[in-house]
């Protein structure tokens, strides 16, 4: 292979990406396969749940590709209150050091299920982004999708009140999990909306009393769905 066509396959699979909407974590293990120089620059790390990933620091300093698992973006108050601003998936790459961005001081990442991460110094990471475009595209739909996450989170923070908006998490977290949350703990589900622990655990008792949900230590069973959605304000057309 030369190395010309190295250069050039990522280019081609962006391309492919757009097309048939390939599976961006696949297409990395592929270009790694295939260019022994790119394998040399990333270290491979695996991260049990609940663990931290990477630092306020570890941010600006290095660049990160998501390849199995979830990650939750946190940032902390003073007061040492958390709040999830973001949840990223599969294929995302973050880390500001790879756009010699100062970062957010209070900002970090933390494993949200068993996940698998790779990672590269910000001093290799802004020249793999021109030599590889596949990273440059993939960062562009990381932020995208965090951007997203930030502009409902807004929405619902506006016009939402608690009970909706645990509500409308129950449910995003039940269609990935078959109806039944396990190893989410009432202060993970108070992190994702931004409020206290204790209100949290009020709201889901008043669920339980109305036989929405059934509840176990670090586990929710779905009973009644669609009463949920209707709380949530979600309708299916």
């Amino acid at each position: 292979m030369t190395y010309e066509t190295v250069l050039q396959r990522p280019q081609v699979n962006r391309n492919e990406a757009n097309q048939r909407n390939l599976n961006l974590p696949q297409m990395l293990m592929d270009l790694r396969e295939e260019d022994p120089v790119f394998g040399r620059r990333i270290n491979i790390r695996s991260v049990d749940r609940g663990e931290s990933i990477a630092s306020p620091e570890d941010l600006k300093r290095k660049m990160y590709m998501l390849m199995q698992g979830q990650v939750h973006l946190v940032c902390t108050n003073n007061e040492g209150r958390r709040l999830v601003i973001a949840t990223l998936e599969p294929g995302a790459i973050f880390g500001e050091g790879a756009l010699n961005n100062p970062g957010e001081a209070n900002v970090f990442a933390e494993a949200a299920s068993d996940v698998t991460v790779w990672s590269v110094p910000a001093s290799e990471a802004r020249n793999l982004t021109i030599q590889y475009p596949i990273l440059g595209w993939g960062m562009l739909q990381t932020y995208g999708k965090r951007l997203m996450q930030v502009e409902n989170n807004l929405e619902d923070v506006a016009y939402k009140k608690l009970p909706e908006r645990l509500a409308s998490l129950l449910v995003e977290l039940s269609n990935q999990a078959n109806g039944l949350i396990q190893g989410v703990s009432h202060q993970a589900l108070a992190d994702r909306l931004g409020t206290y622990r204790e209100t949290v655990s009020a709201i889901l008792r008043d669920f339980k009393r109305q036989d929405l949900v059934e509840l176990g230590y670090r586990r929710i069973n779905i009973v009644d769905a669609e009463a949920l959605k209707d709380i949530a304000g979600i309708w299916e057309w």
